[in-house]
């Protein structure tokens, strides 16, 4: 083979190695994403589905629209499960069935505030971009509030079973909630002017 061939060949696997190392794929675009929430592992975790849409488009605003969808899947099955939970469950105490009506009402609230910062950052525009992703951190911020209020039912309830349970699904969704949040926040810092849209 003849030195100008090889030399050609060495050009070409070195751009496409150099392209490669250019352009991250789409776990490591999460990953770094993430190292701005609280709960990094978390998020890689709950991002992994979305990402071959995520290495596809590179955009925070996708994303960002993808943690909060994340968030609001949980905070709808949290619902589903209280309901479940608090028809199936005949030994519940008068207390706990309260307390867990209480938390219908906080994760149903949790989801509709979800809804509304989805549906506002669906449609994120560059002359209304800051007052829109001023709304979105409000109902985010509102969303994980609403997540904690749910135990205040079960404050007099030390180590019941079913507080256990709640305990555990809130402590989920904040998780998620925050994570989201946190990276509403960085995509806010931007002011629009980054690859968002």
């Amino acid at each position: 083979m003849e030195s100008s061939t090889l030399f050609s060949i060495f050009i070409i696997a070195a751009t496409l190695t150099a392209t490669a190392v250019a352009k991250p794929r789409g776990g490591d675009f999460i990953k770094s994403s993430c190292n701005v929430t609280r709960y990094p592992d978390v998020c890689v975790k709950s991002l992994r589905p979305y990402a071959a849409a995520l290495r596809a488009k590179q955009s925070q605003s996708e994303l960002v629209k993808a943690a909060v969808k994340v968030s609001l899947v949980y905070a709808q099955n949290s619902t589903a499960w209280t309901v479940t939970l608090s028809r199936t469950s005949r030994s519940l105490s008068k207390t706990e069935r309260s307390a867990l009506k209480d938390c219908v009402q906080n994760f149903g609230d949790t989801s509709d505030q979800i809804r509304q910062s989805l549906t506002e950052l669906k449609h994120l525009k560059r002359g209304t971009f800051k007052f829109q992703m001023s709304n979105v951190q409000t109902w985010m911020s509102a969303a994980l509030t609403n997540e904690d209020s749910c135990l205040d039912g079960f404050r007099y309830d030390q180590n019941g079973r079913v507080k256990v349970l709640v305990q555990g699904r809130v402590q989920n969704s904040e998780k998620l909630i925050s994570n989201a949040l946190a990276l509403v926040n960085n995509l806010a810092s931007t002011g629009g002017y980054s690859k968002v849209f």
